[in-house]
């Protein structure tokens, strides 16, 4: 499933049918978010999610403000019925301007990693986490992990519009023509004021 616009709202389902097996475990999922995905900590909260974010937490760059490097989303679920459904808010960065008519671009969103977090005496779990993950404080470095494969997750990527590169220079010189505008429309209007308030002055005298 494809997200058209800058927000929408990941959603995983969760089967488990063998959850009483893992009673003494912590249910997560793990998503890895591009550069161009923003989560908003306030937002997560606001759900009610305990989580714990690694990235870039400023809201207002751009996408050409960031590094290329990944987030990674950490959300722990309760695991109180055989399906948990777990829905994350996302929002896109506004993308690099491109070429083109109606230019857009598309975001990949890597499917998230649903896992169990198990105490170090489930020895016979043998499932890694990827390599390239922070280390999280919400599970301990010692736990095991069970990775669950029959999760499924929508949307899956972004279809976003962006900015035509060759209106660059229109946009540039409209702002510029705005600000001044602005600029001599406030000039005026404290003018104006300074006059009024000049002449009250000397008719009181």
């Amino acid at each position: 499933m494809q997200a058209k616009g800058f927000h929408s709202t990941l959603s995983t389902n969760i089967p488990l049918h063998a959850r009483h097996e893992y009673a003494a475990c912590n249910l997560f999922v793990l998503h890895e978010l591009p550069a161009d995905i923003i989560v908003d900590s306030f937002e997560l909260n606001g759900h009610g999610l305990c989580f714990q974010f690694v990235g870039n937490t400023n809201l207002e760059l751009p996408t050409s403000g960031v590094a290329n490097e990944s987030g990674w989303l950490l959300v722990a679920v309760k695991p109180e019925t055989d399906l948990v459904v777990v829905d994350v808010p996302l929002h896109v960065r506004y993308g690099v301007p491109h070429e083109g008519h109606n230019p857009r671009h598309i975001i990949q969103l890597p499917p998230p990693i649903c896992f169990w977090a198990c105490p170090s005496s489930y020895q016979s779990l043998h499932s890694t986490l990827p390599s390239q993950s922070p280390k999280f404080h919400l599970f301990n470095s010692s736990a095991q992990f069970e990775i669950l494969q029959h999760t499924t997750s929508s949307p899956l990527s972004f279809d976003i519009p962006v900015g035509n590169i060759n209106h660059t220079l229109y946009i540039e010189i409209c702002t510029v023509t705005v600000t001044l505008l602005a600029f001599v429309y406030i000039v005026q209007d404290c003018w104006t004021i300074f006059k009024t308030l000049y002449s009250a002055h000397l008719k009181m005298q």
